[in-house]
């Protein structure tokens, strides 16, 4: 109860004042001391990686996943209007790229600048950048799973608002909307009758909408997303960091799983398992975790592909019968096998960087 009304009065001032640069300013006062760390180089390390400055230190964790492993990094501040000249000038192996996608000026740049980059064909860089362009949009990732005949709850995207209004006399409720962009359930509304969608579709085409933890002119208009809802689902998410995977399941909490912060852990599904597998190896998606909705008959469904999710105090992300580990999948006897240990610091970025430079073959 308590953390519901923290929750709205959160609500509260973020929608009715601009208090964005404000949170920028608490983690500058908290993470501040990351702009110290541009660079370092280890005589024992064989590679160089150009670490990409994600605007509210969450790069902080790779500059933490090389010092521990002494491995020579540099920091790239994309934000400058010398981003290429500092890249061109620097002896980089690979970059890694944590996207800034708290504010959707920030995202669009980097995903502008980073497949430029990626153009030149000059530098390789992680993770792959199709996954970084669907990452924090649902209009991208919606329309990418269905061009790429991926198996995924049905969705419906409108820009036209008279072509919506038609849908809404003949459709049936619940239907789930969604922003485009936002994390937790944070713009997920289940939308129960003509009436609700009427006033939600007129806000959207008219002043716009935006989530409680966006920008407060960073709004969504133009179009609307609505997904069936599938009540009776479980949602299990799977993760694969180079060769290795580890998955959780996403328990209900109200209407929905995403953002309810409660876990069950155990031996993930065979299905979710083959078929983030199959997904993940068809699109070189290395570095991602893909959220799998399991229906009532049983089928596998996507719903949501990240390069990067929320991970509270470096939990580690696959436990079976009380042991925390990873799985890899043996091509010869077609199994999934599970190996005991700790495999998740620093939000996985001691293994993601690890797998980089295997991956690169240095």
């Amino acid at each position: 109860m308590k953390n519901k009304i923290v929750l709205l009065i959160k609500k509260f001032l973020y929608y009715n004042f601009n208090l964005f640069y404000k949170r920028e300013e608490q983690v500058y006062k908290k993470l501040g001391g990351f702009d110290d760390c541009l660079e370092e180089h280890f005589e024992s390390s064989k590679v160089v990686i150009g670490i990409v400055k994600e605007r509210w230190f969450l790069h902080r964790f790779y500059i933490k996943a090389c010092k521990e492993m002494k491995i020579s990094y540099k920091v790239i501040d994309l934000f400058s209007h010398k981003w290429l000249e500092s890249i061109e000038e620097s002896n980089l192996d690979f970059i890694v790229v944590r996207p800034s996608v708290q504010y959707t000026p920030w995202k669009d740049m980097v995903d502008n600048r980073v497949r430029l980059l990626e153009s030149l064909n000059s530098i390789k860089i992680f993770p792959n950048t199709e996954s970084l362009w669907i990452w924090e949009s649902k209009l991208r990732t919606i329309e990418w799973l269905k061009i790429n005949k991926i198996p995924h709850p049905k969705t419906e995207i409108f820009y036209d608002f008279n072509e919506l209004k038609r849908f809404s006399n003949n459709c049936s409720f619940p239907l789930v909307y969604k922003s485009s962009i936002g994390s937790g359930s944070s713009g997920v509304k289940l939308i129960y009758n003509k009436s609700q969608l009427r006033k939600i579709s007129n806000r959207v085409f008219n002043r716009g909408i935006r989530t409680y933890r966006k920008h407060k002119l960073d709004k969504e208009h133009g179009f609307v997303i609505l997904q069936d809802y599938l009540s009776d689902v479980k949602e299990w998410r799977i993760i694969r960091i180079g060769d290795y995977y580890f998955g959780f399941e996403k328990l209900k909490s109200g209407e929905f799983h995403s953002g309810s912060q409660n876990f069950g852990y155990g031996m993930p599904p065979k299905k979710c398992l083959d078929l983030v597998k199959e997904v993940t190896t068809a699109h070189n998606f290395k570095y991602v975790d893909i959220d799998v909705f399991i229906t009532k008959e049983g089928n596998c469904l996507v719903n949501e592909i990240q390069p990067y999710f929320g991970q509270k105090d470096d939990r580690e992300l696959l436990v079976v019968d009380g042991e925390s580990g990873r799985l890899t999948f043996d091509d010869i006897t077609k199994t999934w096998n599970f190996e005991k240990g700790e495999f998740c610091e620093n939000n996985l970025c001691n293994l993601r960087v690890m797998e980089m430079i295997k991956s690169i073959a240095i």
